[in-house]
C-alpha cells in the first residue's frame, strides 16, 4: 500500500495489492505506525477491484491513535468511494504516531487497497 508505485486502475496487478479476500459485510482495518509523532491531515486512497469478489468498499471511517485508544479524525470531508482514482479525504489535522482505516465491506463482496497515502506537514 505505501510502496511508491503509481496505479494506473482499481484492477492494477502491475504490483502487490492488499486484499480481504472471503470477508464480506465485515470491518477489516489497516494502519500505518511511526516511531515519533506526525501531522497529518489528509488521506488519498485507491481502491482495489477485480470484479473477483473484491470490490469497493460500502463506507470507511479515518482514525489516530491518540495515546491511549483510538479515535475518528474530526471535520473529514471526502471518503470518497470511486474506482481508478485517489479518493482524497481531508480533516481536522492531528498529531499521531498511527493512523487507521477502517473498511467496510459490501454485504456479498470483500474490499482492498492498490494504494493508500498519507499527508501532513
Amino acid at each position: 500500500m505505501n510502496d511508491g508505485y503509481a496505479p494506473t486502475s482499481s484492477n492494477d496487478r502491475g504490483h502487490p495489492v492488499y486484499g480481504n479476500w472471503d470477508n464480506p459485510n465485515t470491518t477489516q482495518w489497516v494502519q500505518y505506525t511511526w516511531s515519533s509523532a506526525r501531522t497529518i491531515s489528509s488521506v488519498e486512497v485507491y481502491w482495489f477491484d477485480d470484479d473477483q469478489g473484491i470490490d469497493l468498499p460500502a463506507s470507511y471511517t479515518i482514525q489516530y491513535w491518540n495515546g491511549s485508544a483510538w479515535v475518528n479524525v474530526s471535520g473529514a470531508s471526502g471518503l470518497g468511494l470511486l474506482a481508478n482514482q485517489y479518493n482524497t479525504t481531508t480533516f481536522n489535522p492531528v498529531s499521531t504516531t498511527q493512523i487507521r482505516l477502517n473498511v467496510t465491506a459490501k454485504a456479498t463482496t470483500s474490499t482492498g487497497i492498490e494504494s493508500w497515502r498519507v499527508n501532513g506537514y
